[in-house]
């Protein structure tokens, strides 16, 4: 689930645009994460148009070698230009740079990594005073370890 300038969306567990990638770099794991959201079915709007955001955070690099290690493990960007050089994006009207954000892992079961990130998105970047908005969430993720593991989630 996310909430996101108080608007309640749910995870789309139905796509590939949904996962958490685990990458082992030479006995070091590195993380990523891709989250899709479904439209607002209660009919709110931003701005006058119907959303449905996407969050992308790219790799992250640990000194962990299990999965199992990660629980717990913190991860934060404390502006936007270190957002924007981590091409790490928000997506509500265009794939935009976040603001800030925090990122911590809190269980791994199943298969499943379950997150929470608490952030400031840019909305409208176009402008010289840029929009942001606040966003928050709490999902569970497929981890996604090599090509085969889509077909355990009926991907």
């Amino acid at each position: 689930m996310m909430n996101f300038e108080n608007m309640e969306f749910e995870l789309n567990t139905s796509t590939r645009s949904t996962a958490f990638f685990i990458f082992d770099n030479e006995g070091s794991l590195e993380y990523s994460f891709d989250c899709s959201f479904k439209p607002n079915e209660l009919s709110k709007e931003l701005y006058g148009q119907k959303i449905a955001p996407t969050l992308r955070i790219n790799p992250i690099v640990t000194n962990e070698c299990k999965v199992e290690g990660l629980v717990g493990k913190h991860f934060s960007v404390d502006n936007i230009e270190q957002a924007d050089e981590r091409e790490d994006t928000f997506y509500v009207f265009g794939h935009e740079p976040l603001e800030k954000y925090e990122l911590t892992i809190l269980d791994i079961e199943n298969d499943r990594v379950q997150i929470e990130c608490k952030g400031v998105a840019v909305i409208d970047g176009y402008e010289e005073d840029y929009k942001t908005g606040n966003f928050e969430i709490n999902c569970w993720l497929p981890i996604i370890t090599s090509v085969s593991d889509w077909a355990k989630f009926g991907l």
